[in-house]
């Protein structure tokens, strides 16, 4: 059964009123907020009706309504109006990552912690996926007399690097013979595909001049078989433990959850790179049954990016947390666009 035009106004105020003040919302408080005539007693039908539906639910007998997952989800899809950043909120989340614009690991890392702090949110990023990555390029720092450093940057921009040693003197010239040598043979090859079969195949074409280089090409693979999965960068875990809402249990299990490694991968498998508002028991995981979980991805290539999400007391400002992810992804995107050089523009 579809709720009446006026149980949705009526739900939509609870809703709201209960996101800002966090209590339970009563029929006379809830009077003096619509932006329509009716009685009291009328909204306590409504508000009874709407408790029968699923959508609001009764914290205690003589309490007023808050809303349920079901309340929750039918807002956020149908009756939550998007939210526009303000000029401040945007200049803050953009200054600050381009402070860590000069490495995707790092821009991911204050990605996580400039939401977080905005939001009052534990944030998630997770780094592209290797799968489909390929050499975006090699670029060689020298380090030493002997020594050199490869930097490998990948089509998802990952950055690895190795250090090796040379018998020989290395100067500028060498450096840039390298950097030209190995990006005319690499450059666009699939991570996956540096093999030591695909090394020894290119050193043998290379002749003589392999000789002089082994360790160079040690390094170029071993690099490239650091570039594997995904990464997550995670801040704010301290945000949910000070907001929480819930029984002592629950936040023992909570904490439990944040800080598994392997838990906070298999949510960001579960999520996968969607944009998207997940709502308590729909997460699958009992630790978050009292939370909700917003994401948006962020893309370098037309398939390959990874994900911001935000996890927040199910009680939480859907519109403002969707809005700050959105823009922060979008600024991520363009940033890593930049220090790749994929910018068509």
């Amino acid at each position: 059964m579809q709720p009446t035009q006026r149980k949705i106004k009526i739900l939509k105020a609870i809703v709201e009123s209960y996101i800002e003040n966090g209590e339970p919302v009563g029929s006379k408080s809830l009077c003096s907020t619509l932006d329509f005539p009716v009685s009291s007693a009328t909204v306590r039908n409504e508000m009874a009706e709407l408790s029968e539906m699923g959508l609001l639910t009764q914290p205690h007998t003589s309490a007023g309504r808050v809303p349920s997952e079901e309340g929750y989800r039918y807002y956020v899809e149908k009756l939550m109006n998007r939210k526009r950043l303000s000029a401040d909120v945007k200049a803050l989340i953009y200054d600050s990552l381009c402070f860590s614009c000069d490495d995707p690991e790092k821009l991911l890392k204050k990605a996580c912690e400039t939401v977080s702090e905005i939001t009052e949110a534990c944030v998630l990023a997770t780094t592209p996926s290797s799968d489909n990555s390929r050499i975006h390029c090699l670029k060689f720092v020298q380090t030493g007399r002997h020594t050199c450093m490869v930097v490998l940057i990948t089509s998802t921009g990952l950055i690895k690097t190795k250090l090796f040693k040379c018998d020989y003197v290395i100067t500028p010239d060498i450096i840039r013979i390298y950097e030209k040598l190995f990006n005319r043979n690499m450059e666009g090859l699939p991570i996956s595909g540096i093999t030591p079969a695909f090394v020894q195949t290119m050193a043998a074409e290379m002749g003589e001049l392999a000789m002089l280089v082994p360790n160079v090409l040690s390094a170029i693979m071993e690099a490239c078989a650091d570039v594997g999965g995904f990464g997550i960068a995670v801040a704010g875990r301290v945000n949910l433990l000070v907001n929480n809402e819930t029984d002592l249990d629950s936040l023992k299990s909570l904490t439990a959850f944040l800080h598994c490694e392997e838990e906070l991968e298999s949510l960001a498998l579960k999520i996968k790179n969607n944009k998207s508002i997940v709502i308590g028991s729909e997460i699958g995981y009992t630790a978050l049954n009292c939370h909700s979980v917003l994401s948006c991805p962020y893309s370098i290539e037309a398939s390959s990016g990874g994900i911001i999400m935000a996890i927040s007391p199910m009680r939480t400002d859907y519109a403002f947390i969707m809005s700050v992810i959105e823009y922060t992804a979008d600024c991520v995107s363009r940033l890593l666009k930049n220090l790749l050089m994929l910018d068509s523009e």
